[in-house]
């Protein structure tokens, strides 16, 4: 944990997420440890960071493998899900009320403690269960099941669905994953309201997406979980779990808006538990905290971004730029996320630039890896000469006030303005070729600086010199570019 905390202040992170497990908080039943909980949290502080609690309860990973051992060895009392032919899956039945029953306790004996003992906040959210479901069968086909399966949907279900019937009657091909799905969320729910009354930390539920392979419910991801299909009944059916977060870890552009349209609709606070370090995946997780109100971003793995020396590997450098741009733009992003004054710089496959109109001015963002070889010849010579690595793909932010005022952050680009008052102006000579544009830019000044903890930007360097000749640079050392221009030209 400790080396972990390293890691997470290494990577420019200010929360860490860990896992409390139900077999060591209860090893034998009734009798609770909390030094693991203790620890996780004593260690976070130390290190100057905020803790999210994962639970492991009754679910990990669509199976029930971090139960006590009291748990897995009375079938009796707690009984497992079955397949179809009869065969028992490795995921105890969310219809199951002992199960339950011992969930609760222990999961409401987790939040009284952490209540009672964390006075300086350290903890800010808790997860329930762990990308919960079935993995190994869509349904639990025991007989107590099976039975509550062939009766009429609940009403609230068939609200919801505007119909009627039996859950075949109303989701068809997908009636066992939706049964499922709402006896889970109905589980995870009075799990989080039993808790309510000891803790008013603000809970979320994970899910394993089934955009992935053949799709198939209980195969090729846990069935029951709050995933695109069932996000609506799940959350419905969770009114006192605050969100529904999904672990991203798919890239392909079309796939991810559609998750960011998902899990930012219903009025679901939009949050990000797990996703890859790489680059791609940081340029996604900027634009969703742009456009789509994306609160936090967590990547997975802390435990191998480190190398023996604690030092950061190669693979993270994606994962630590974006985190470092979103923490020294977070005042701006704070102010005005959702709003027009943010807008994400990203370079997907392919892209050379990207371009932004600002109203009054054409913005040209010009990525360092896809550049003309004169200008790459140039900028990795100079950067080789500086002992510095190739550019990473390019992402960040830009915030403009809409006349005059202009912050970024980012990494692996250059910002060229062009005037847009008139179509004489935008083909003269001294704007119609990148280097006498950049050179007859009408700025008041350049200055690289960093917000303080009042959010007051702090300038350090004043950059009006040929820093700019080739558009307005950023790179993660740099901080944060404040650029004013004269509006007089």
């Amino acid at each position: 944990m400790a080396r972990d905390c390293r890691a997470a202040q290494k990577m420019g992170m200010n929360t860490i997420a860990a896992a409390v497990t139900w077999e060591l908080l209860e090893p034998s039943e009734g009798s609770y440890s909390f030094e693991q909980t203790d620890m996780l949290i004593r260690t976070a502080r130390q290190h100057g960071l905020h803790l999210v609690v994962l639970w492991f309860g009754t679910w990990k990973n669509g199976n029930s493998h971090y139960v006590p051992g009291w748990v897995k060895r009375d079938h009796r009392r707690f009984w497992w899900a079955a397949a179809a032919d009869g065969t028992p899956v490795r995921s105890l039945s969310p219809h199951c009320k002992a199960t339950w029953e011992a969930d609760c306790a222990a999961f409401v004996a987790l939040c009284r403690h952490i209540t009672e003992t964390d006075r300086d906040n350290t903890v800010i959210a808790i997860q329930i269960e762990n990308e919960p479901g079935l993995i190994g069968t869509m349904r639990d086909y025991s007989e107590a099941a099976t039975a509550l399966y062939q009766a009429p949907v609940p009403n609230e279900v068939a609200a919801l669905a505007e119909g009627s019937g039996s859950w075949e009657d109303v989701y068809g091909f997908y009636a066992p994953e939706f049964f499922t799905a709402y006896a889970v969320a109905r589980y995870i729910d009075a799990l989080a309201e039993a808790a309510r009354a000891v803790t008013a930390l603000p809970f979320y539920v994970n899910a394993w997406l089934q955009e992935m392979h053949n799709q198939v419910p209980g195969v090729d991801y846990p069935s029951g979980g709050a995933v695109t299909r069932t996000f609506a009944l799940f959350k419905k059916a969770t009114p006192h779990v605050e969100a529904l977060a999904p672990d991203i870890y798919l890239q392909e552009y079309r796939t991810v808006e559609a998750l960011h349209q998902t899990y930012s609709s219903m009025e679901n606070p939009y949050y990000l538990p797990e996703t890859l370090y790489s680059e791609l995946a940081m340029v996604n997780a900027i634009r969703g905290v742009v456009e789509y109100g994306l609160c936090g971003v967590h990547v997975f793995g802390l435990d191998m971004m480190l190398d023996e020396q604690e030092n950061l590997r190669p693979i993270a450098r994606g994962a630590a730029a974006a985190m470092q741009i979103l923490r020294s733009m977070q005042p701006l992003i704070e102010k005005d996320q959702g709003t027009p004054r943010l807008i994400a710089v990203g370079q997907y496959d392919g892209a050379s630039e990207q371009y932004i109109d600002f109203g009054d001015r054409i913005g040209s963002v010009r990525f360092k890896k896809d550049l003309g070889d004169w200008m790459k010849k140039s900028a990795s010579g100079l950067d080789a000469l500086l002992g510095k690595p190739a550019p990473i793909r390019g992402m960040g932010l830009i915030w403009y006030n809409g006349t005059d005022e202009f912050y970024l952050a980012g990494t692996g680009w250059r910002l060229m303005l062009f005037p847009k008052a008139d179509s004489v102006a935008a083909t003269s000579a001294a704007h119609s070729d990148d280097f006498l544009n950049q050179r007859s830019q009408a700025f008041l000044t350049v200055e690289e600086g960093q917000f303080d903890e009042n959010g007051v930007f702090c300038p350090r360097f004043r950059r009006n010199g040929d820093e700019a000749d080739y558009g307005f640079g950023v790179e993660p050392e740099n901080g944060v570019l404040h650029v004013v221009m004269d509006t007089a030209f």
